[in-house]
């Protein structure tokens, strides 16, 4: 009788292991997938990414994505990719406020008028370079980090075309 309660834990150990494996999976490559390898090739030029999978937040989603240029020497440039989905538009313009107001009194910070509902653009050439666009509850986050040789304009490119992915 207990080997048999021992084997009954075991297999719904297993299946309640093998759905939350599946749950996991499916939600793995949305940042990936969402910003593009040929995206990243653009910025990075050859590049390799690893997912970073999605973790809920007070007020909603996020995922992220990790690309490293593979053929850049001892330290390459990191593109860290990050797309929010907020539980309202009044939380993710408040979000974005934060970080808008964490860093405009810095150099090379300013507004990017035209781009989405709102957007901005900070760099440290050649230490970064960030990029932020939110259209309605979803906000987009771009940072690559060290900048050197990497083109801002290609950064903002990308930005760009993300913006009707946005909108579903």
């Amino acid at each position: 009788m207990i080997l048999a309660i021992i084997l009954t834990m075991m297999f719904m150990t297993g299946d309640a292991a093998t759905t939350q494996a599946a749950e996991t999976s499916a939600f793995k490559s949305v940042a990936c997938d969402f910003f593009t390898y040929d995206n990243a090739q653009k910025i990075l030029g050859k590049a390799t990414g690893a997912d970073d999978g999605m973790h809920d937040i007070a007020d909603g989603r996020k995922w992220g994505c990790t690309f490293t240029a593979s053929d850049k020497g001892e330290k390459p440039p990191k593109l860290y990719f990050t797309i929010i989905k907020a539980t309202s538009e009044d939380v993710a313009k408040n979000a974005f406020d934060v970080i808008r107001n964490s860093n405009n009194k810095h150099q090379g910070f300013e507004e990017w008028p035209g781009v989405g509902d709102e957007a901005l653009v900070h760099t440290d050439a050649p230490n970064f370079h960030f990029v932020m666009v939110r259209k309605g509850v979803k906000t987009i986050r771009i940072k690559v980090n060290p900048a050197e040789g990497v083109s801002l304009d290609a950064v903002k490119s990308a930005a760009i075309s993300l913006l009707p992915k946005m909108s579903s």
